[in-house]
């Protein structure tokens, strides 16, 4: 069947352990690349050998199918193909002419539709080869690349204007033969607030004219053997300029990401250890932002928080300035060079037609052979379906009626139509059987996804859901600012925790707070609502705005919380925190009691405490 092919080679290629092992190991890379989509796990050499050793496989395969179409399009089918057949039935019935001994020879007549179903498999195993080796081609000689850019901000045509690159292992890296300008980024959205169409306008400096080109989201723009298309990634940048007495200007173009609906945040590195944390706000409509919200720290310690607009000139402690020049928009683009991926086009529409042959054209083998009896004539009925047999048990039903319709109108009862009666009924038997065999098949191959997947266990997720609350709550206690709460409480924690933040910064105060272990002891969960019992060490020291100084003493506390999840739109949210146990608290006295009698002791995850002293 395959000459050219060496049988050991033949038998280590159609291996059930070689197909499943290269099933595997695909999969694993298809569902890493989805998780670590910056890894470009299809760029590499071993995803290319495997593509190959993988093709080679379906190689074998195609190459087997073909010769076996072949064979059965030019079989001639004889009344023995279709003692296996699932549908048969023999009944007897008058003759409708009567014939002598010597001309009572059986007539045998056999017919095949929808023959072009045989070629289903082999068409869809030759779209999957081809999408293999343009996967292979694709690891060996396409290219990726990947730059940020703002409004104004020109691409130049050469391979280290790109920020990334992942070229094949035999290819050169992207490289555009004209400039590209990203001239203005639109943002369409929602009512909502949500992202509805991201557009990017390029000017594109061919040698003999600007061309001006616009393209969005899932549409790509071709520049030679390159193509160039947009992600839905974008935001407002913070062009900022640190003044510092003594020191150069220190120019910084602060890319602000999303972190909620129309909101972006980012940072800029200043002189000394400065961090400035942005936030801003982008409208519907999708205007520049000219207000940004700043907030500056030196290690862990807040020295202003303010805003400022386009032109403000922002002075910080220590005589350091900060200057807001402008907000651009930002966009990122992305340029791919794949010479196989026409091949990779024809290989799904391959894959599509040839699943859409197996499904939907399906053939069938008929077979009726009348046999001579004297006055009466025996008569054998089959249909032997390609697959999917249940499926046609009414067409033979049909088929037999229609043979067997010449009976009836002669006589109303006859032993053919007991015959005949007795065959249906066993017909119907095997087929309910197939169709029993059928829907276990199916049930499976749904249910397979649900007996494969990997659920957490409860402890494991309560414990991930009280670190990020954790987490982001004491950041927003350390820069005094109450909105980064707002993805991990719900309204009441969150009305309560917006009061202690803010008692705070009455003070001048700001919470460093460090985790040093923690222990989950109990969860209790429904379908709205988690009970997580834990056990806490806390470090932690109150630092004074403006200079970053710590106030007062260090704290160490221990603690034994109750925390209360409820489930909203799919995501778990704090609802409130109780102490199950009176806190141990390191230190004796507050920074505040010399201002305010009594005032409350505040947990770094912002549980007031009824007792401050050990």
């Amino acid at each position: 069947m395959l000459p050219f092919i060496p049988k050991t080679a033949k038998r280590f290629l159609r291996s059930p352990s070689v197909i499943i092992s290269e099933i595997t190991a695909i999969s694993v890379a298809a569902a890493a690349s989805t998780v670590w989509p910056n890894c470009h796990f299809f760029q590499s050499v071993w995803f290319a050998a495997l593509a190959l050793l993988a093709a080679a496989s379906l190689l074998v395969v195609v190459l087997e199918q073909a010769g076996r179409l072949r064979s059965q399009w030019l079989t001639c089918l004889t009344p023995s193909h279709f003692q296996t057949a699932p549908f048969r039935a023999e009944f007897e019935r008058p003759a409708q002419y009567q014939t002598s001994d010597a001309e009572a020879r059986p007539t045998v007549r056999i017919w095949t539709l929808r023959r072009l179903g045989l070629s289903g498999s082999g068409v869809f195993h030759t779209g999957l080869l081809l999408i293999l080796v343009a996967g292979a081609l694709r690891a060996l000689l396409g290219a990726d690349a990947e730059v940020d850019l703002m409004e104004g901000e020109t691409l130049q045509p050469t391979a280290t204007a790109w920020a990334a690159q992942w070229p094949g292992a035999l290819a050169r890296p992207v490289r555009l033969q004209v400039p590209v300008t990203l001239q203005a980024v639109k943002a369409e959205r929602y009512d909502t607030g949500a992202l509805r169409q991201l557009k990017l306008c390029l000017l594109v400096q061919h040698k003999d004219a600007i061309v001006t080109e616009e393209i969005a989201v899932n549409h790509d723009l071709r520049l030679g053997s390159n193509r160039l298309f947009p992600s839905s990634d974008y935001g407002p940048t913070a062009l900022v300029e640190w003044q510092n007495t003594g020191a150069p200007l220190a120019r910084q173009a602060a890319l602000l990401k999303e972190a909620g609906i129309g909101r972006y945040e980012g940072i800029a590195s200043g002189p000394g250890g400065l961090r400035a944390h942005l936030r801003t706000q982008v409208d519907s409509a999708g205007h520049h932002p000219e207000l940004i919200e700043v907030r500056v720290m030196r290690d862990h310690g807040l020295l202003f928080a303010g805003e400022a607009r386009v032109g403000d000139t922002l002075v910080l402690p220590g005589g350091v300035k900060l200057a807001l020049h402008g907000t651009p928009f930002w966009a990122r683009l992305r340029g791919s060079r794949d010479y196989a991926l026409g091949l990779a086009y024809l290989g799904f529409a391959l894959v599509i037609a040839g699943a859409t042959l197996i499904f939907t054209v399906i053939k069938l083998d008929f077979c009726v052979a009348v046999t001579p009896l004297g006055d009466r004539e025996r008569v054998f009925v089959a249909l032997k379906p390609q697959r999917f047999a249940p499926l046609f048990q009414e067409r033979f039903e049909q088929l037999v009626q229609a043979q067997g319709r010449r009976a009836s109108q002669q006589a109303q009862t006859s032993p053919g139509d007991e015959a005949r009666e007795e065959a249906c009924s066993t017909t119907l038997s095997t087929s309910r059987l197939l169709r029993a065999r059928l829907a276990g098949w199916l049930f499976l191959l749904l249910c397979a996804p649900l007996l494969t997947s990997c659920k957490p266990s409860a402890l494991d997720q309560a414990r991930t859901l009280v670190e990020r609350y954790n987490r982001v709550v004491s950041e927003a206690y350390r820069r005094g600012d109450v909105k980064l709460i707002d993805p991990v409480v719900g309204p009441r924690e969150g009305k309560k925790l917006t009061g202690l933040i803010g008692v705070r910064l009455d003070f001048g105060l700001t919470l460093d707070s460090r985790l040093l272990s923690l222990e989950v002891t109990d969860v209790e969960e429904t379908k709205t609502v988690m009970r997580v019992r834990t056990k806490e060490r806390w470090r932690y020291r109150d630092l004074r705005i403006g200079t970053g100084e710590q106030v007062g003493e260090e704290s160490l506390d221990s603690y034994e919380m109750l925390y209360m999840f409820t489930n909203v739109n799919r995501a778990w949210l704090v609802d409130e925190i109780r102490f199950t146990k009176p806190p141990w608290v390191g230190r004796r006295q507050t920074p505040w009691t010399a201002d305010r009698k009594g005032a409350p002791v505040v947990a770094p995850h912002g549980t007031p405490s009824e007792h401050p002293t050990p």
